[in-house]
């Protein structure tokens, strides 16, 4: 009769951990209120624009669109989500129960960014596209302008997300990282900081320039390096966090 040796470090699947983390994540209440309340905002922001109603400024008649850092807005609650994604390992003794079922970290970290960019991308086509949509049938866009039109500013939700899931999991705190990724457009927007050339590569700056609406003409970038530069910030953030999660948190 002969004995089964049961391994002492079982074969942990990659896909296992990134559905466990998903689930971790879809579940959590934050993630549900925080997608409804920025899809909500979104939809009241296009029916506005859609409704043609025009604002006049000091730069004459202009529609709410126009307007980048007011369409931008509601990205903020959206940064919820990836935030507490990061940060909540660290809250009562959630990281110690992540590393016990995936103990091998190489595993549990590219595992856990690959769920919360998978969540996020679902999160942000949600969120955003319908009222793109809605401003773009306005706007009597043609379906290409319309198709590129959602994928800019999916990729600012999608890249803004992955930069504050990054900056939570290194500041190991909810708060924080959402202060500090609000606060940048508050201080621009004030005029304390006169530097337009250094100004324009903040994570905000970059991402009203990606979705065509640049807050000003002196911090505008083209689409193209826009882009490059929320991918290196993003880059940047979850290099970072893997690191910190490698060895900080060991």
């Amino acid at each position: 009769m002969s004995a089964k040796v049961l391994s002492a470090d079982p074969v942990i699947r990659r896909r296992d951990v990134i559905g466990s983390e998903i689930t971790k994540i879809i579940t959590h209440p934050a993630t549900v209120i925080m997608l409804a309340i920025t899809l909500v905002v979104n939809l009241f922001l296009a029916v506005i624009d859609a409704s043609g109603l025009i604002f006049y400024t000091g730069a004459g008649p202009a529609r709410l669109s126009s307007f980048g850092m007011v369409m931008l807005a509601p990205l903020y609650a959206f940064l919820v989500i990836p935030v507490w994604a990061a940060a909540t390992e660290h809250h009562g003794g959630q990281l110690r129960m992540s590393l016990t079922a995936t103990p091998r970290r190489g595993t549990f970290a590219p595992a856990k960014l690959t769920a919360t960019t998978t969540v996020c991308l679902a999160a942000a086509v949600i969120a955003i596209v319908p009222a793109r949509l809605v401003i773009g049938i306005a706007s009597g866009l043609d379906p290409a302008e319309l198709a590129q039109n959602c994928v800019q500013w999916v990729a600012v939700y999608v890249l803004m997300s992955l930069i504050a899931f990054g900056l939570a999991g290194v500041l190991r705190n909810t708060i924080a990282p959402l202060a500090i990724m609000i606060a940048l457009p508050v201080v621009v927007a004030t005029g304390i900081l006169q530097w337009p050339d250094g100004i324009r590569f903040l994570p905000d700056q970059a991402s009203l320039s990606l979705v065509g609406t640049p807050g000003y003409d002196v911090t505008e970038l083209p689409p193209v390096i826009a882009a490059g530069v929320l991918v290196g910030w993003a880059v940047l953030s979850v290099v970072a966090y893997t690191i910190a999660l490698l060895r900080r948190d060991a």
